[in-house]
């Protein structure tokens, strides 16, 4: 009876820990994204303000990689220091984050900026040039997941990343799939609810995510790391 009585405890102790760790370090990644959100709620959602959409991005880098390597510590040691955590994944990562994440909206900034100017005219050509863009920008976020997640894991240069990135894009369906049907769902969710929701659950969603990633990262830590 008490060995049952302590288990239920554990389980009840290990709960409340994981919805802390998390909740604040949900909380860490919406002040980081701060001046986003003010621009977000302040400007109207119209394709004029794309710049200002952009630069208010740029600061969202380092913040993604602190939730993404904050989440990914609370996978493998099961415990988390939520403000030193996601701190040093913000803080450590800050130069080679901004630097990925300013290429991954200016091809972004390119690839909508084309688009709207094809959805201008109704031609078959433009439309099926739209069609191809809008694939290769779903092609490109789960990309994207990949180069982020792996530059706040590791320590490699810029090139290897998009390389690293691309390859287990297409190596690795699975996880690749696994991705796209998160970000799937938390779509569908955010259109049945609010636009605000991915704020709420942004770390539920880094962590579904790290744990789909952990097979690659696994491959990369085995294959591209040199070993003690």
């Amino acid at each position: 009876m008490e060995q049952r009585k302590e288990f239920g405890q554990g389980i009840l102790f290990t709960f409340t820990n994981y919805v802390y760790w998390i909740s604040l370090t949900n909380i860490y990644f919406i002040l980081a994204n701060i001046v986003f959100l003010f621009f977000f709620m302040t400007l109207t959602p119209t394709f004029s303000n794309i710049i200002l959409y952009f630069l208010a991005l740029i600061p969202s880098g380092p913040a993604i990689s602190g939730i993404l390597y904050s989440m990914g510590k609370l996978i493998h040691e099961k415990e988390l220091s939520p403000t030193k955590d996601f701190l040093y994944g913000y803080k450590t990562k800050v130069k080679s984050t901004l630097f990925l994440w300013s290429q991954i909206l200016l091809i972004y900034f390119i690839l909508l900026v084309d688009l709207q100017y094809l959805r201008q005219s109704a031609s078959d050509t433009n439309q099926v040039l739209s069609i191809v863009i809008f694939i290769l920008m779903i092609v490109g976020v789960m990309v994207c997941i990949n180069a982020l997640t792996i530059n706040s894991h590791f320590n490699f240069r810029l090139r290897d990343i998009w390389k690293l990135s691309m390859y287990y894009c297409f190596n690795k369906v699975k996880c690749t799939l696994g991705n796209f049907f998160i970000l799937f769902l938390v779509g569908v969710a955010t259109v049945i609810t609010t636009n605000f929701l991915i704020l709420f659950v942004s770390s539920i969603v880094a962590y579904l995510i790290l744990l789909n990633q952990q097979e690659m990262l696994e491959d990369v830590k085995k294959n591209f790391v040199k070993q003690g």
